[in-house]
């Protein structure tokens, strides 16, 4: 048999053994949606703090206000208008266990580029999110 004729034979099984597969087990002609969460679709907020003194106290506190209002609006557009209680307080819950060790780093990195002059840690963007 010619290498033509062979690939031509492959491509009709393939496709019949596809017709099979795809055909409804139970008879009935249904549509199946499978729907996925988008990435973007993720409530998501950015934290800016490149105008903080994070060596100081003040702009700790001043990062960790920005944080816990980042916190808020994603949990509240995740819980939605009606959102339950308890399900606003795990996401908040959540989403501060995702930025505590964010602020950390973004800390760390401006002790170690003040005592240095340098870093070799990259830059910290704190980003709050719920999955």
């Amino acid at each position: 048999m010619s290498l033509c004729k062979i690939g031509f034979l492959s491509a009709c099984v393939m496709t019949a053994g596809g017709l099979f597969l795809t055909a409804p087990a139970s008879g009935y002609d249904r549509e199946v949606i499978v729907k996925a969460q988008k990435h973007t679709d993720i409530p998501t907020r950015y934290v800016r703090y490149s105008d903080l003194n994070l060596l100081h106290q003040a702009g700790v506190q001043t990062l960790n206000r920005r944080v816990k209002s980042a916190v808020r609006e994603v949990c509240m557009e995740s819980a939605g208008p009606n959102g339950d209680f308890y399900v606003e307080m795990n996401c908040r819950s959540s989403a501060w266990g995702g930025a505590r060790p964010q602020i950390d780093r973004a800390v760390a990195r401006a002790q170690d580029l003040a005592a240095n002059g340098f870093t070799t840690m990259a830059p910290v963007t704190i980003s709050i999110s719920v999955r």
